[in-house]
C-alpha cells in the first residue's frame, strides 16, 4: 500500500459561498469561479437541483472509460462535492454527485443515482468552496491505476512513516 500526502495550505485558506443558477454548466461556473479569485487547488460542496446530468465511470479491471449515463429531468442533488487542481497546467474541475429524482417504477416513486459527472446543466445550485493557497496541487498520470491523479510525491509518503 502507498499513501501520499502533503500539506496544500501553507499560505491559509479561504471560504467563498455561491450559486449557480439558469441552464449554467457545472463545471464551467465553478472553473470561472476559480478563476475570478485566483484559485487553484480547493475542494467544495454543493446542493441543489438540476436539469441535466452526465455520469462517467472508469472499469477498474479493464482500466478504461465506460459508456456514460445520461439523465435529463428535474433531479435533486442529494450530495455533491469535489475538487479543483490542475492538470496539464490547466484548472480541473472534478465532481460526484448523488441525485434524486422521481420514477413511479421505483418501490417508493424515487430513483437515486450517482457517481463521476462529466457534465451537469443547473437548476440552481448553493456551493461551498474552501481555496487552498500554496503550491497548486496537480494531476498526473498514474501508471498502476491508469488515472490522472494527485501528483504529492513531493510530499510525505504516509505508508513509509
Amino acid at each position: 500500500m502507498t499513501v501520499w500526502s502533503r500539506q496544500v495550505n501553507p499560505q491559509g485558506s479561504r471560504v467563498f459561498m455561491g450559486t449557480i443558477t439558469d441552464g449554467a454548466d457545472l463545471h464551467g461556473s465553478l472553473a470561472a469561479t476559480a478563476r475570478t479569485h485566483d484559485i487553484q487547488t480547493a475542494t467544495f460542496e454543493m446542493l441543489g437541483g438540476l436539469h441535466e446530468v452526465e455520469f462517467t465511470a472508469y472499469d477498474f479491471v479493464a482500466q478504461a472509460h465506460r459508456d456514460s449515463l445520461i439523465f435529463k429531468q428535474a433531479m435533486e442533488i442529494v450530495a455533491g462535492h469535489g475538487t479543483l487542481s490542475l492538470l496539464d497546467d490547466a484548472l480541473h474541475v472534478h465532481v460526484h454527485l448523488t441525485v434524486s429524482f422521481r420514477d413511479p417504477a421505483q418501490p417508493h416513486g424515487i430513483a437515486v443515482v450517482g457517481g463521476h459527472v462529466a457534465r451537469a446543466v443547473v437548476y440552481a445550485v448553493e456551493f461551498t468552496l474552501t481555496a487552498y493557497d500554496g503550491a497548486p496541487v496537480r494531476r498526473g498520470h498514474h501508471a498502476a491505476t491508469g488515472l490522472k491523479l494527485w501528483d504529492l510525491q513531493k510530499g510525505v509518503n504516509d505508508a513509509d512513516n
